[in-house]
């Protein structure tokens, strides 16, 4: 359903009926005040946010994605700066997550889409002074498309499939 009840279609986004409440839950809060990343995407995982399957690999340092997504942001000889960037991301993922919620920018309240998944990586890259001598950037191009200063979306078949969509296009309702 989107944000007005209605049966949202979009051939996009393939997995748009496999969502679950994406609420932030008292589980999901716990893991964040702990530091719990594990915990928190796993549990991330079973409501069907994509951004878990893009964290996990991180997280475990697993896959091609996961252990380039560490060498890149410069950290990888650091295990405890690395570990302290994926808490602070995780904690601005579950206020992202909330947020939208409340306000529903897409289809799926609480399902983020590439640019606000995006922006709150910039964010949290900024804070640690993370950046990319190579294109002289902030480093939020390590993120969600951002690469070259290409918007998000245009990355969405490689990263994110299954994130959130907005736009004119995105949301029609059967009879529309």
């Amino acid at each position: 359903m989107d944000k007005n009840g209605d049966i949202a279609l979009t051939e996009q986004n393939h997995r748009l009926f496999e969502y679950k409440d994406q609420r932030i839950t008292a589980e999901q809060e716990q893991a964040i005040l702990r530091a719990d990343r594990k915990t928190f995407w796993t549990l991330r995982k079973q409501v069907g946010d994509p951004i878990a399957d893009v964290a996990l690999p991180i997280l475990n340092n697993s896959g091609v994605n996961g252990r380039v997504a560490n060498l890149l942001t410069g950290l990888s000889n650091d295990p405890i700066k690395l570990n302290q960037l994926g808490v602070d991301l995780m904690i601005e993922h579950g206020k992202a997550v909330t947020r939208d919620y409340e306000k529903c920018s897409g289809n799926v309240p609480g399902l983020l889409n590439p640019e606000q998944v995006a922006q709150y990586h910039h964010d949290v890259f900024l804070k640690h002074g993370i950046g990319s001598s190579l294109l002289g950037s902030d480093g939020s191009w390590l993120f969600g498309g951002t690469l070259f200063n290409l918007p998000a979306s245009l990355y969405r078949p490689i990263w994110c499939r299954a994130c959130d969509f907005t736009g004119p296009k995105v949301g029609a309702t059967q009879g529309n």
